[in-house]
């Protein structure tokens, strides 16, 4: 579409998400009409909140039996659990109540079979007596097998922690090629949660930071990100087949991509609302926030800064771009640190480490740790 005017880009856009959507709910009509449907489920998200707010969401869906991914799957198998993710059959209209500190929610899935649930008690929240625990249960059934009921564990960090990490995922955390199409499009379809590879260190440097500058913190990780909620299990997956700390995923749904027709735009602006809401829950912490200089984490992040003073204690950014994307990266890391914060542009993870234990967020003992993760997973690359 480079060649294209914006608006005739937009209206081709607008055009396929129109399409995508009306054969999606023709699809789910006729299914639903012939008692065709596979039996349903609620799919529950990591929630987050405070003693005075709990967000959480999901979505209803017809069970697609996607295995977890193991060390012995093939390519074919992989191919098959990856198409069931994509080709995902919401249930819209779907009446979900969700129950928590003795509140209770009801709301309705929409055209993409999403719900978000919100509570505001008028007492603290006492999460002690809560178990983070948001009951979920559906309100009707669509065949005699379905799961009526599921749990979303909601994060819930306390006032004493040091600060919060904010991080990308695709070429932060996980090797993902998302520069390059096809690069992406390879990984995707022939790599599933146990072979995809982390950065070298990553998940050693994100122990540490959640451990804090004392090491025995629980500093509360929050991951805003690009990818859709189809792929949600394949990145819980992949977070603990490779030991990396898991916290709320803030993900898209594929269809959004089109929503605004720009695409570039539509990615910056959607990060930009799930991190101030992140920053709006939690108004007493401060955030690290790491992401990559292979899209638009630098401006991102620019934009936090500038709209929550004094809430950003420092940026990581990943070099995984060419030249002319640097200059403009370390441009905006100039504007950054005038505004007082830090923003470093690292090529591996330990560099990162190091200016975390000079500016006194980890400690040299973590240090060590993420110098020893990264040598194990250089040698398991190699």
């Amino acid at each position: 579409m480079a060649g294209l005017s914006p608006e005739i880009k937009d209206k081709l856009l607008m055009a396929l998400e129109s399409a995508e959507h009306s054969i999606s709910m023709a699809k789910f009509k006729v299914k639903d009409k012939l008692h065709l449907l596979e039996p349903i489920n609620i799919m529950p998200y990591y929630g987050f909140g405070n003693e005075n707010y709990v967000y959480v969401k999901g979505r209803v869906l017809e069970d697609e039996k996607v295995r977890k991914p193991r060390e012995s799957d093939d390519v074919l198998v992989h191919l098959k659990d990856t198409y069931k993710r994509y080709e995902s059959d919401e249930i819209p209209g779907m009446k979900v109540k969700a129950s928590f500190a003795g509140q209770e929610v009801e709301v309705e899935t929409d055209e993409e079979g999403f719900f978000n649930v919100e509570f505001w008690p008028d007492t603290a929240i006492d999460y002690s007596t809560t178990d983070n625990k948001v009951k979920l249960q559906l309100l009707s059934h669509k065949t005699d097998k379905d799961r009526l009921e599921a749990e979303a564990y909601v994060y819930a960090p306390g006032k004493n922690v040091e600060f919060g990490i904010i991080s990308d995922i695709d070429d932060t955390v996980l090797i993902s090629n998302i520069k390059s199409f096809l690069g992406r499009l390879k990984l995707m379809l022939t790599k599933n949660a146990t072979e995809r590879s982390p950065f070298p260190g990553v998940a050693g440097f994100f122990r540490a930071l959640c451990k804090g500058s004392d090491g025995k913190g629980k500093n509360p990780l929050f991951y805003v990100s690009g990818s859709e909620w189809n792929l949600y299990d394949l990145l819980i997956s992949f977070f603990r087949s490779h030991d990396i700390p898991e916290g709320p995923l803030l993900l898209r749904d594929k269809g959004t991509r089109l929503d605004r027709g720009d695409l570039e735009t539509s990615e910056e602006e959607y990060k930009l609302e799930k991190i101030r809401h992140i920053l709006d829950t939690f108004p007493y912490l401060k955030f690290i926030c790491i992401g990559d200089s292979g899209q638009h984490d630098p401006e991102v992040y620019q934009r936090v800064v500038q709209e929550y003073p004094g809430r950003v204690l420092g940026i990581y950014v990943r070099d995984v771009s060419p030249g002319e994307r640097d200059k403009e990266v370390r441009s905006i890391a100039r504007q950054v640190k005038a505004q007082g914060v830090e923003m470093e542009l690292v090529e591996e993870t330990l560099s990162a480490a190091r200016h975390a234990v000079k500016m006194g967020w980890i400690n040299e003992v973590q240090l060590e740790d993420v110098r020893q993760a990264c040598e194990a997973d250089e040698q398991k690359g190699s």
